[in-house]
């Protein structure tokens, strides 16, 4: 059995910067929206709280995060999350960790690639032959029998807008990645940050999609992937596709913003999901909710899967 833990949207925040000019930018906008509202909603403590709870409770196997480390991409930011995530014992080989919209705020931040020089410890790859310059896709081999593959949909966007694609070149690699015996033979999990399907609650999807969405998810179920998580909708949600020309299942899961402390339900509430694998299939989703401080995170969802078989049963 192999449990991975799933958290996202950190949005750990720092407006301690020295220099002014770093928000004559699309950052003026966001440090706004930081101050009044998103700075008394999303808590460090509560990040801090969760990575508690999987690796002292749980006992996970491996944690997986699933972009917006950060609010604005300043370097203190990915820095203060950083060093949250070096808490976590052996996290160079525990940890797992894709870009957000978030994460690539402004075009100077992408193109200097700081979240990649930042996080790069984390972002090692098993199968470094298929992984581009840019440092994706990557994967690693967990345990026996899963092959944990990372993507990049953040892109650099106007204000108000939060939109993501994965590179054409990125998906020709992630294709030749599937087709290698070694991802195949084993339980295949894809994490990106941005959403595979719409987001019903959403009044602004058109401003917040994953532009390449039908051609990613696609490729995800012609290749029979078993399960595909992100982040990007702090709302908690689990779909289930069938693959394309094969028997099998596609889940794709997202646990929620794990750093919300308050919210105006409980599907918006701060969360964490961990993903039971056992022999090749997935066996269980365990959902938590943050409740408090003291309290800490409490279950608040179960899903327990008896028909999926195992691959290449």
């Amino acid at each position: 059995m192999l449990k991975i833990g799933h958290i996202s949207d950190l949005h750990i925040f720092d407006l301690k910067s020295k220099s002014p000019k770093r928000f004559l930018n699309k950052r003026l906008v966001g440090g706004a929206n930081l101050l009044f509202k998103r700075s008394k909603s999303h808590s460090p403590r509560a990040v801090k709280r969760a990575i508690q709870h999987l690796v002292e409770d749980h006992g996970v196997d491996h944690i997986a995060i699933s972009g917006d480390l950060s609010n604005l991409a300043l370097r203190e930011e990915f820095i203060a999350a950083k060093d949250i995530i070096n808490a976590i014992p052996d996290a160079e080989n525990t940890v797992s960790i894709v870009p957000g919209n978030h994460d690539y705020y402004i075009p100077k931040v992408a193109k200097q690639r700081l979240f990649e020089e930042v996080f790069s410890p984390y972002m090692r790859s098993d199968l470094d032959n298929y992984t581009l310059s840019s440092g994706y896709p990557y994967c690693k081999f967990l345990g026996d029998d899963v092959a944990l593959i990372a993507l990049n949909s953040a892109i650099p966007s106007p204000p108000m807008f939060a939109v993501g694609q994965v590179d054409h070149r990125e998906l020709r690699a992630l294709q030749s990645m599937l087709e290698d015996p070694l991802v195949k033979e084993r339980f295949v999990m894809v994490m990106l940050h941005h959403p595979l399907l719409p987001f019903e609650h959403s009044k602004v999807e058109y401003t917040r999609r994953l532009i390449n969405a039908s051609e990613v998810l696609d490729m995800l179920r012609k290749h029979n992937v078993d399960l595909a998580i992100h982040g990007h909708n702090h709302y908690y949600d689990h779909v289930e596709l069938p693959h394309l020309g094969s028997p099998g299942t596609l889940h794709i899961c997202e646990a929620g913003s794990t750093s919300i402390t308050h919210a105006r339900e409980e599907a918006f509430g701060g969360k964490f999901n961990i993903y039971h694998i056992d022999e090749g299939r997935l066996a269980k989703i365990e959902t938590y909710l943050f409740e408090s401080y003291e309290e800490g995170f409490q279950p608040w969802r179960q899903h327990v899967l008896t028909e999926e078989l195992p691959k290449n049963a």
